[in-house]
């Protein structure tokens, strides 16, 4: 079944936000709807929606990390997950920082 390229996208983009509004409905994170809606749409996919994969997977993992974002509330951010972030962070400037330096 040969249709347009255009058209695969829009359906992508259309079961994507389904699978999210049947997610949230259910009370699971919306991007975990987005993720599985991703990987039963590919089977589906044609050879000219392979050649823009590359593009496309950023877009996608931009849209899921977006997603993500968005539940995140003012509540769920805890002082330890602050450390726990900047943690890592801070540890990896000091290490390119020292590396540097010799």
């Amino acid at each position: 079944l040969e249709y347009p390229v255009q058209l695969g996208i829009a359906y992508l983009f259309l079961v994507g936000y389904l699978f999210r509004t049947l997610f949230v409905n259910l009370k699971l994170p919306a991007s975990v709807g987005v993720i599985v809606s991703g990987f039963a749409f590919s089977y589906f996919f044609q050879e000219d929606l392979f050649k823009a994969r590359d593009s496309l997977q950023e877009l996608a993992f931009f849209l899921v990390l977006l997603t993500a974002g968005l539940e995140i509330t003012l509540k769920d951010l805890q002082p330890y997950i602050f450390v726990m972030a900047w943690l890592p962070v801070c540890m990896e400037l000091l290490a390119i920082a020292a590396y540097g330096v010799l």
